[in-house]
């Protein structure tokens, strides 16, 4: 058995000055080193089971670990009693099998053998996937680290999923994972179903091994299952065999890859970012269609009962009218996420060429029907996503509410200026912020009271009326069925109301430009750049996407200021998060000349420091609430926090 020590070696001495040549121990690494400076606060003893021998990271002692590489292959000499114990073993691993368990300690999810060695050196030269152990778990204190959190999250998961298997590196992934499949927190997953997820996974690692060579080397098999499952339904990855993996993992690779970026999405920020073409081309396409574009609008509701599909409902109508005979739009109202996915291979088999998507809660189905229908480009009106093959488009409504924000704290009479909104989703963090610092440039002394639509129990009406607020921003878009005409920003008096001022999204302009990149091939050009990155449109008063009316109601100098303002932040020289900003927790930036960037913006989850009210938790709102925050209102990722 000389021969297999001498091969085992050379890889051990490989792995070894691989270590070296990074700056790393070259040697397994010792848990009694780790937890020299680590709490432990419990040991849990979880029997005999399999340890994935990926993740078998050293030894329990120092007393061996010159003997082997990180790999745990051999480093001693031949001829010495080491290879001549290791070499016996062996062949008994051959010709009987390696029947006697090991003892190893599992921390922080890495294993470290205690007693086997030697045993897990032979199996891992063999390439077996696991190795059987008696485990002890050793739990350490709680931190406010990325991994400790990760961690406390899959022992969470452990109570009920006792698996091994699937190891994440993202907060939130577990809870994704339970959403994928089904199940809800806290409930028991039988033998079966564990069984079921662990043969599922160990397929697509397979699968994703084969190409790990092309993945970013932060993008952990487990991870990439993960966002496999945001295109194909864990029911049917239940029933797929490796070749089908194989093929639906290679259209979806892109997006695997994307998963791992510091940076997945590129913000294209005016209309302009666009690759350019001629004047004729934007206009009418740089050839005519041989017939006209079917585009189909997914609404959840209806524009007599929402004032979000309202708006958008104006975008497809300003649409039609813009290419007349040259396009069919269409639209599917009333559909619930549940029949999603069923509605989009209905408007696709019927020939829909584009597909706009209106509220961020249609992500994860247009993401399967994308995966299965690569041809259809589909959109999504949402923000911040990082999937490839789904593009998102929203509005920076944030700088109207700037403008809004100026016009409340000019006329507020006692200084105090009521916000109403739904979600605490970024964007609408963006919104709420941006109309407080529009408030505190012309009103160092107003304050700004936010009430959440969407957070149980909520009642605005009557706080307001409490508090004697009467400037309110409301509604950007009235409800068709609705009698009053509470929207926008307005005045309550004697006599009802005054409307002053309302934001205005044109998405008839989004949705006209939009279009002429598809039909003039700039669309396409943009897929051609060799950036994998996800593209988001967000578009704002430089794009005409965005806008802001007044009415009478409003001064005649105050109109002007409102007017000099807007020209400068749609030539880009103003931004409504431009100098020193200060939360309600302390300083977010004290550059008297500093620029928030797009990102800070995107992922803002503070107040500013006039504003009084806070940010509900997920669990304080409506069911609609937190199926909002699943999608657009999580909490910042693991790249965020490292930036």
């Amino acid at each position: 058995m000389n021969n297999e020590y001498e091969q085992a070696r050379k890889l051990g001495l490989k792995s070894y000055r691989e270590a070296l040549s990074r700056g790393e121990y070259p040697y397994l690494h010792v848990l009694d080193e780790t937890l020299s400076h680590v709490t432990i606060v419990a040991e849990n003893q979880l029997g005999l089971m399999e340890i994935p021998i990926d993740r078998i990271y050293g030894t329990y002692t120092a007393g061996r670990r010159g003997a082997f590489a990180p790999n745990f292959m051999p480093l001693l000499a031949p001829r010495t009693e080491f290879e001549s114990k290791w070499s016996a073993l062996y062949k008994s691993h051959l010709e009987e099998g390696i029947k006697e368990p090991v003892i190893a300690y599992e921390y922080m999810n890495r294993y470290y053998i205690a007693e086997g060695n030697k045993r897990v050196s032979i199996l891992k030269f063999s390439g077996a996937a696991s190795v059987t152990g008696y485990v002890t778990r050793l739990i350490p204190e709680r931190n406010n680290s990325l991994q400790n959190r990760v961690y406390f999250e899959y022992l969470d998961f452990y109570k009920d999923c006792p698996t091994t298997q699937l190891i994440f590196t993202h907060p939130g992934s577990y809870e994704e994972l339970r959403t994928f499949v089904g199940k809800e927190p806290g409930e028991h997953w039988t033998t079966d179903e564990r069984m079921d997820l662990d043969a599922a996974y160990l397929r697509f690692k397979q699968v994703f091994d084969a190409r790990a060579s092309e993945a970013p080397k932060n993008l952990t098999s487990a991870d990439a299952f993960l966002t496999f499952l945001h295109f194909f339904e864990y029911r049917e990855v239940l029933e797929k065999i490796p070749y089908t993996l194989k093929d639906d993992l290679d259209r979806v690779w892109d997006d695997i890859v994307l998963s791992a970026e510091k940076e997945p999405v590129e913000l294209l920020l005016d209309s302009s970012d666009q690759p350019k073409k001629n004047l004729f081309s934007v206009i009418f396409g740089s050839q005519k269609p041989d017939r006209p574009l079917n585009i189909a609008f997914i609404y959840a509701k209806s524009p007599a009962e929402s004032g979000w599909i309202y708006g958008h409902e104006l975008g497809r109508i300003a649409l039609q009218e813009a290419y007349g005979d040259a396009l069919h739009t269409y639209v599917r109202e009333n559909v619930r996420v549940e029949d999603l996915e069923d509605v989009l291979e209905e408007v696709i088999a019927e020939g829909a060429d584009i597909i706009f998507a209106t509220t961020p809660v249609f992500l994860g189905g247009c993401l399967k029907a994308a995966a299965r229908h690569p041809e259809v480009k589909i959109l999504d009106c949402a923000i911040n996503s990082s999937h490839r093959y789904v593009r998102t488009y929203y509005a920076r409504i944030y700088e109207a509410k700037f403008l809004s924000g100026m016009i409340a704290g000019i006329m507020t009479e006692n200084d105090k200026i009521g916000y109403f909104t739904d979600y605490p989703i970024h964007s609408n963090l963006a919104n709420l912020n941006a109309f407080a610092r529009g408030v505190e440039m012309v009103n160092p002394k107003a304050r700004v009271h936010v009430q959440w639509d969407s957070l149980n129990g909520s009642d605005p009406k009557a706080y307001f009326e409490e508090q004697d607020i009467r400037i309110i921003s409301g509604r950007e878009l009235v409800l068709l069925s609705d009698d009053s005409r509470e929207f926008g920003l307005y005045r309550l008096t004697e006599d009802g109301h005054e409307n002053l001022a309302m934001p205005l999204f044109n998405w008839g302009v989004l949705y006209r430009k939009l279009v002429a990149s598809i039909l003039n091939g700039t669309y396409e050009d943009m897929d051609k750049t060799g950036s994998r990155r996800a593209l988001n449109y967000w578009w704002g008063m430089s794009s005409d996407a965005i806008d802001i009316i007044c009415s009478k109601n409003v001064p005649e100098s105050v109109m002007r200021l409102i007017d000099f303002m807007r020209e400068r932040i749609a030539s880009d020289e103003y931004s409504p998060f431009y100098g020193k900003i200060y939360s309600q927790d302390g300083v977010i930036s004290d550059d008297p000349h500093g620029i928030l960037t797009p990102r800070e913006i995107m992922r803002m989850k503070w107040l500013n420091e006039n504003i009084i009210g806070r940010i509900p938790e997920i669990e304080e709102l409506t069911p609609e609430g937190q199926a909002i925050m699943v999608v657009q209102g999580k909490s910042l990722t693991e790249k965020e926090e490292l930036e």
